[in-house]
Parts: C-alpha cells; sequence; structure tokens
C-alpha cells in the first residue's frame, strides 16, 4: 500500500487542481460515487464528501467509478481506442461477466488486455471488472440491500463465491 500524503495536503491539492500530484493519489467522492485526479476540472465536493486512495485499484475496490471528465484509468487522459470499448462495454453493464470469448467477439485479443492493464493500472482486465462487480456490490450492501439478491445481481453464482 502506497504512503500517502497528509489528508490537509491532498485535499489542497484537489481544491486547487494540482496536476503535480496526479498519479499520487486519487480522489472519490462519496456523494456521487466517481473517483477523479487531483487535478481533474469537474466541481469540487464538500471536503467531507471527499476520501483518499493511493491508487486506482483501491478506488474501484472501494466502490467508486472512473470520472468521465478527467479519466483517471487512462494514461495522459488518452486510452486507445480498443481499450475505450472495453470500458465503455464494463460501463453499459458493469454486473456482467466478460470473458476472454467475450474479448475475442470485440476484436481484442484476451493476452493484450490483459498486459495493457496490468502495465497501466496494476491489475489484469479480469480484476478490473470483478473490480468494478464487487465495489458495486459492496455499495449496495452497505446501503442495506440483501446479501443475497445483490451476490445473484453481480454475477456471482452462490454465496460462498462471493464471500
Amino acid at each position: 500500500m502506497k504512503v500517502l500524503p497528509d489528508r490537509t495536503e491532498m485535499e489542497r491539492a484537489f481544491l486547487n487542481a494540482d496536476a503535480a500530484y496526479d498519479g499520487i493519489f486519487f480522489t472519490g467522492v462519496k456523494t456521487t460515487g466517481i473517483f477523479c485526479r487531483p487535478s481533474c476540472p469537474a466541481r469540487k465536493p464538500r471536503p467531507e464528501n471527499v476520501e483518499f486512495f493511493g491508487t486506482a485499484r483501491e478506488a474501484l475496490f472501494g466502490g467508486y467509478r472512473p470520472c468521465k471528465r478527467c479519466r483517471p484509468m487512462e494514461t495522459n487522459g488518452q486510452a486507445p481506442e480498443w481499450v475505450e470499448q472495453l470500458l465503455a462495454r464494463v460501463d453499459s453493464a458493469p454486473t456482467e461477466r466478460m470473458t476472454d470469448a467475450n474479448l475475442r467477439e470485440m476484436g481484442v485479443d484476451p493476452a493484450r488486455a490483459r498486459r495493457y492493464f496490468l502495465k497501466h493500472h496494476g491489475m489484469t482486465f479480469n480484476a478490473f471488472c470483478r473490480s468494478r462487480r464487487l465495489g458495486d456490490a459492496l455499495k449496495q450492501i452497505r446501503e442495506g440491500a440483501d446479501l443475497d439478491d445483490v451476490a445473484l445481481d453481480h454475477g456471482y453464482e452462490s454465496n460462498s463465491g462471493f464471500r
């Protein structure tokens, strides 16, 4: 786990949209469920609605989805077109399980997707999809949803598989 700057410094960097902190931490906004780069040009939330993460992976597992404005999952804010297609597919159906066959149907080699996500995000594409599903499931459980319904709705075949 990364050592982050102190909260006061991260709040200052986020509120001032300081690009020098991009890659050092990510900011999750509790009210919207979105995580951003510190330099995101979007309207800034109240400090009590902000949570800080060392990596995009931590933010995803925290139940947040990437901002469409600052694109924190993309290198320099721009991913290749084939990655854009994968991310759009995951965004359109975040609870769907993406298999290698699904990737091949989209014209993407599963090994290429795995290597790209490992290099740029520190996790495989399957781990990215799983983190989106799990993060969303945990968010629903925190909001009081029934465990059985959440597990089945998010592509898990049993409670033991979900746990």
